[in-house]
């Protein structure tokens, strides 16, 4: 079987700008099968053209071909289709997928006639099987995923949390973390808390890869205390919002890490206790109102998919 990617462009301000944009969507196709597929590169046979494609401007046709005694009985390689026998397709004809017969666009000066990209043609004792369309321009279609992660930065202050994110369209995802931590270390150090962090992510490039920009909420509630003196209890909880900025990378097909800064308001009441056992409260109902950093991260995340 022989695997050949046809790409069309013709939404270009010129003959090369079109034909360079063709080439690398085509090679982008082309690396996606041979990365994840297993494929190799004599696997495959790219053309491409600064034609239109069935009224489209710009697609990318993948046609999975080979080779058949009966079919190239059956096809001429001067016809702009072929029919496939029946056993192979259940009497299927197979779509055509010449480029339409569209006046050649204007070529740059000093462009060499051998650069021309040639027409892509049926051939004897090949047939298409199947075609799909790649109308993103310059990428594969985006697809959704899925990563969980966890925040190192946390974990070595020994508060435990797990997050979850999921990617979708071209520059979206969403991130949900949960915070928790149970310790009471001594009477003099409690942490005890627990938070959500819920956050809409802007991704400049594609979803968990490279820079982003997200606004993120905080629920939560907490009973701390930091000294001998004084313990500090949220009974209603806190909430608050923020904006935040980070960077992600991948290091391996599956792992990648994430740093990332957060700033925003945070709002809250607490009673004030006494830091000895069953210390009476002194205080009830403090309202605080913060405003400044709401998160830190530096986080590692194992992404699904491939």
């Amino acid at each position: 079987m022989t695997v050949r990617v046809l790409g069309f462009c013709s939404s270009g301000g010129s003959y090369k700008e079109n034909l360079a944009i063709a080439k690398d969507r085509s090679n982008q196709v082309k690396s996606y099968f041979i990365v994840h597929e297993g494929l190799r590169e004599d696997h495959f046979r790219t053309t491409n053209s600064t034609r239109r494609w069935r009224g489209m401007t710009d697609v990318i046709a993948v046609a999975y071909l080979f080779h058949n005694t009966e079919a190239i009985a059956h096809s001429d390689g001067r016809s702009d289709r072929c029919v496939v026998p029946a056993d192979s397709l259940s009497g299927s004809e197979v779509p055509d997928y010449r480029p339409e017969k569209t006046p050649e666009p204007a070529v740059e000066p000093g462009t060499p006639v051998g650069e021309r990209p040639a027409e892509p043609e049926s051939e004897p004792g090949q047939s298409v099987v199947e075609a799909c369309e790649g109308a993103l321009p310059g990428s594969v279609r985006a697809r959704s995923r899925w990563a969980i992660k966890t925040n190192a930065a946390y974990l070595a202050a020994t508060v435990a949390n797990l997050g979850v994110e999921y990617g979708f369209g071209r520059h979206y995802s969403v991130d949900l973390p949960i915070i928790y931590s149970p310790y009471t270390v001594s009477r003099t150090f409690r942490l005890c808390f627990m938070a959500i962090q819920p956050e809409f992510r802007y991704w400049l490039k594609t979803p968990m890869k490279g820079h982003f920009f997200g606004a993120h909420l905080h629920i939560g509630a907490f009973n701390i205390a930091v000294d001998k003196e004084k313990r500090y209890q949220s009974p209603d909880g806190f909430y608050g919002a923020g904006i935040s900025y980070g960077y992600a990378l991948t290091f391996a097909r599956h792992w990648g890490a994430e740093f990332t800064v957060g700033a925003g308001y945070v709002r809250t009441k607490y009673d004030a206790y006494y830091n000895i056992p069953n210390g009476a409260r002194y205080a009830r109902g403090v309202p605080y109102n913060y405003w400044g950093l709401t998160k830190v991260g530096i986080n590692l995340a194992y992404r699904f998919g491939k």
